[in-house]
């Protein structure tokens, strides 16, 4: 069969089938993430940020993908996460805990479900945080704390650097 063919029976093909096929190949295609990445990452961002804005919270979400994509932190979100020294959630238990609540389905309402929309925009790519009318981008932030020393950035009650 010749190149021009199979691109016409493909082409008549998705056209019998409709927009399922776009829609899933485009959903397939966006996703570039784990399940597993998405609960990491939103049990983190709601032991750090959970009463934060939404903006707070992916701001968060950003920090921890600057690290995985930085050579100075480890390239796995779990890896950022379990790094040694870096979240005190981690050291003190309370994210184990949240890991057990996102499992129990606690993650579907409120500011948790708030943390795993951020989680899914960061993972996908989000690199800004829209706040007080601005869109900032968080591209070159690597750290974050609620009393952060040369602080260039403040969201809520966190400083980012």
């Amino acid at each position: 069969m010749s190149f021009k063919k199979a691109v016409v029976l493909l082409l008549a093909v998705s056209m019998l089938l409709g927009t399922a096929l776009t829609t899933t190949t485009a959903e397939a295609a966006k996703k570039k993430y784990t399940n597993r990445e998405v609960k990491l990452l939103a049990s983190i961002i709601f032991c750090e940020a959970g009463n934060q804005s939404y903006a707070g919270k992916l701001a968060v979400g950003c920090v921890v993908m600057n690290r995985k994509r930085s050579h100075s932190f480890p390239n796995s979100v779990e890896g950022v996460i379990r790094q040694r020294g870096q979240f005190s959630p981690v050291r003190q238990g309370k994210f184990s805990r949240e890991l057990k609540k996102y499992k129990n389905g606690a993650y579907k309402k409120g500011a948790r479900a708030q943390c795993v929309r951020a989680a899914k925009a960061a993972l996908s790519g989000q690199t800004y945080v829209r706040t007080r009318g601005k869109k900032i981008s968080m591209r070159k932030y690597h750290f974050f704390s609620t009393r952060l020393h040369r602080a260039k950035l403040r969201i809520g009650a966190h400083d980012f650097k």
